[in-house]
């Protein structure tokens, strides 16, 4: 039986993330195996108490990854990946600064600028 997730509010890490961390341990510890169905967004979001836009953010993350395959209209399901080669970050720190770098490069803001960015939050 897969363990249910229990959101913590008051971690820091956004609620989305934490669910895809979630989704990702399960894929990487073989709780979920390649094919198996999940669970549809509105089912998850329903499950969680969370906004069914969160869940599917998470499940457009993990596609756009590689973890699942999904599709308009049809159940996501786990994709065919060697569970070995897939790693957490070792802390909620390392959780957030991963997809601080994912969002920056995706939204073409330079290195510079995000440690400029950050410096700016740490002093303030």
């Amino acid at each position: 039986m897969i363990e249910p997730l229990q959101i913590n509010e008051n971690s820091g890490i956004p609620v989305w993330v934490q669910i895809r961390n979630w989704l990702f341990f399960l894929i990487k510890s073989g709780q979920y195996k390649a094919g198996d169905v999940l669970p549809t967004v509105r089912e998850l979001a329903t499950q969680l108490g969370v906004n069914y836009n969160t869940v599917h953010k998470v499940y457009q993350d993990l596609d756009t990854e590689g973890l699942i395959c999904s599709s308009k209209g049809k159940r996501s399901f786990v994709a065919d990946v060697d569970s070995k080669s897939l790693q957490l970050p070792d802390s909620p720190v390392d959780m957030v600064i991963e997809e601080l770098v994912r969002v920056a490069e995706g939204e073409n803001v330079s290195p510079e600028e995000v440690l400029a960015r950050v410096r700016q939050k740490l002093n303030s």
